[in-house]
C-alpha cells in the first residue's frame, strides 16, 4: 500500500501524520482519501494548486501516475511569500 504523508494543515482533517492506502494511481488515492476524510476534500479543492510528490519527485500531472506498494506520497501545498 502507498503511504501518504500529511502536512500539518492536512492533519487537522485526518488526525494522522500518515496513512497507508491501496490505490493503483493518484486519482484513486485522492478518491479514497476524500471518502475516508471528507473534510480533506474541501481542503484539497481550496488548494487546487497542491502538488504531488511520489518517492521524493514532484509530478507535474499526477492524477494517472501509477503507485506501487512502496510508494511514498506527499500532498505538497504551495509556499506563499514575497
Amino acid at each position: 500500500m502507498a503511504v501518504v504523508h500529511f502536512s500539518t494543515d492536512q492533519r487537522k482533517h485526518t488526525g494522522l501524520a500518515d496513512v497507508a492506502i491501496d490505490a493503483a494511481n493518484v486519482r484513486e488515492l485522492v478518491r479514497k482519501l476524500t471518502e475516508l476524510y471528507p473534510s480533506l476534500n474541501a481542503h484539497l479543492v481550496e488548494t487546487s494548486s497542491t502538488a504531488v510528490a511520489i518517492d521524493g519527485e514532484l509530478i507535474p500531472d499526477p492524477m494517472l501516475e501509477e503507485l506501487t506498494e512502496s510508494s511514498e506520497v506527499h500532498l505538497v501545498r504551495p509556499l506563499a511569500g514575497g
